[in-house]
C-alpha cells in the first residue's frame, strides 16, 4: 500500500480520510518491516502535511522501535526537513533520542550521524540542516548532553563547516568546561592501512582553530586544543614508525 510506483500518496490518504489516525498507525506498524516500505517518504511527506501531528507520532515510533530504524529509514529523514516546522520537529527528535538513550553520550551519535550526514549532497536539504544545527547551538549551548551529542557528529563534517559551529559554540558560551567537554575529533572513527593521514587531517583542522583564540580569555581553549594537536603529532610519529616495521 506503502508504495508510490503502486498507489499515490494522495489517492491512499483521500480512502482513509474517514479514519485518518488508522492510517497512521498501519504506516508506523510498516516501519517493523524495513526499509523498503514508503523508502523515499513521499506517504510520510503527505502525511504530515495532512496531519501535521504525525511527525510526531512518527519521531515517537522510531524511538520505540527495539532494533534501529534510522539506518533504515536515512531517506524519510530528508522529508522532516522539507516540512515548515522541520525546527521543531528536530528538536523533539533530538531530545527524544536523548532521553530514550541509556548512556546517549556513547550512543546518540550512531543515531544521529545518518540523519546529518546523508543529507551533505542535497543543497536545499543541507541549508535547513545548517539552520537547525546553529539554532541548537544557540539555544542549547550550555547543555552539556546535547553539545557533546552534535559536536560528536560534527566532528565527522568537513572542516570550514566544522570551525562555523566551533565559532557559533563559542559566541554563545565562552565557559572552558564546557567547550573542553565538546569533541573536537571524532570519538570513533575506521580507516585502512595507515592512521597518519586521519592524524595529519586532524592536526591541520586543530591547527586552523587557534588564529581566532587570541586573547586572555581563550587562553585555556587555546592551551587545551595545543594539548590535543601534541597528542595527535605524537601519534603520527608512533604510527610513521610502525609503517616501516610493517613494511
Amino acid at each position: 500500500m506503502f508504495d508510490k510506483h503502486h498507489n499515490e500518496p494522495k489517492s491512499v490518504i483521500l480512502k482513509f480520510s474517514g479514519n485518518l489516525t488508522l492510517l497512521e498507525d498501519i504506516y508506523c506498524s510498516m516501519l517493523l518491516h524495513g526499509k523498503y516500505h514508503d523508502y523515499e517518504g513521499d506517504f510520510l511527506r503527505e502525511l504530515c502535511l495532512v496531519d501535521p501531528s504525525f511527525a510526531d507520532k512518527f519521531i515517537s515510533c522510531i524511538i520505540k522501535n527495539e532494533y534501529d530504524p534510522i539506518h533504515e529509514n536515512q531517506e524519510k529523514f530528508r522529508v522532516l526537513f522539507e516540512l515548515d516546522n522541520y525546527i521543531d520537529i528536530m528538536d523533539k527528535l533530538f531530545s527524544q533520542l536523548i532521553d530514550s538513550t541509556k548512556f546517549p553520550e556513547m550512543l546518540v551519535q550512531y543515531k544521529l550521524k545518518p540523519i546529518l550526514l546523508s543529507l551533505e549532497d542535497e543543497k536545499d536539504l543541507l541549508e535547513r540542516q545548517d539552520n537547525w544545527i546553529k539554532h541548537t547551538i544557540k539555544s542549547f549551548a550550555s547543555d552539556r548532553i546535547k553539545m557533546f551529542c552534535l559536536f560528536d557528529v560534527i566532528s565527522h563534517f568537513d572542516c570550514d563547516k566544522k570551525k562555523e559551529y566551533i565559532q557559533e559554540f563559542l559566541v554563545n558560551n565562552q565557559s572552558f568546561e564546557d567547550f573542553k567537554r565538546i569533541p573536537l575529533t571524532p570519538t570513533s572513527w575506521s580507516y585502512s592501512g595507515s592512521s597518519v593521514p586521519t592524524y595529519s587531517g586532524w592536526v591541520d583542522y586543530l591547527e586552523s582553530l587557534l588564529p581566532s583564540l587570541i586573547g586572555l580569555k581563550w587562553l585555556e581553549h587555546k592551551n587545551h586544543i595545543e594539548i590535543l594537536i601534541s597528542h595527535y603529532k605524537k601519534a603520527i610519529g608512533q604510527e610513521q614508525i610502525n609503517d616501516i616495521i610493517r613494511g
